[in-house]
């Protein structure tokens, strides 16, 4: 009989090996153009892949309590944030002190996962993850409209595959948001609504490979 959770392990896996791709390939480019906005896509993905990694561990690993939920959700949060905070501004000044407070802030978010054993649960946390969640999903419609807003000016296909890209990945978090304060859904719908929002966001992982590789 094949493992309960060996759909979410797939999925998980999938998330980390894409996300780590992208970043792995973003920091290429960046070695290459020296493009900032790239860096700082390159250290946002390379945390979602952590997180990815994380959890995947958090649902493995039995023989103790890791409390990943921490990392995950605040991680992914601030990863798709500095990536729309790179757009605000193009002055170098910007761009500079922006990497270096993602480089600080990244750091701090490990002490997090160290502290996964010993972490309590979120307090309230229908609450609590019910609007980390409908953040992360808030911030990557936000970089989607960027994106389409920068394909309607000049009409690129690296902007119109991240536009996508992130239209996914708002969809993919805004559809699991049910299952944090709806009372009603049974095991079958909560698995149902994890495993839809994560393929996706792995389509929208997917679609950002595609992007970064093209682009």
């Amino acid at each position: 009989m094949l493992d309960e959770n060996l759909i979410a392990n797939i999925l998980s896996l999938t998330l980390f090996f894409v996300s780590l791709f992208i970043a792995l390939r973003a920091f290429y480019l960046y070695f290459q153009a020296r493009s900032r906005r790239v860096f700082i896509l390159a250290l946002s993905m390379g945390m979602i892949a952590l997180t990815a990694i994380a959890g995947f561990a958090g649902d493995n690993i039995t023989s103790i309590n890791l409390n990943v939920d921490w990392f995950n959700y605040i991680g992914q949060t601030v990863s798709f944030l500095f990536i729309l905070l790179s757009f605000a501004r193009n002055a170098d000044d910007y761009q500079r002190g922006l990497i270096r407070w993602h480089i600080i802030i990244s750091a701090l978010l490990l002490i997090l996962l160290l502290l996964a054993p010993v972490l309590p649960d979120f307090p309230d946390p229908a609450v609590t993850k019910t609007v980390l969640s409908g953040s992360r999903s808030l911030i990557c419609a936000v970089i989607f409209f960027h994106y389409i807003i920068a394909f309607t000016t000049k009409e690129t296909r690296f902007s119109l595959l991240m536009a996508g890209a992130f239209l996914l990945l708002s969809a993919g978090y805004l559809v699991i948001l049910p299952k944090y304060y709806s009372t009603a859904n049974t095991t079958l719908n909560l698995t149902l609504i994890d495993h839809t929002g994560d393929i996706t966001r792995v389509c929208g992982l997917i679609l950002l490979l595609v992007a970064v590789l093209l682009g």
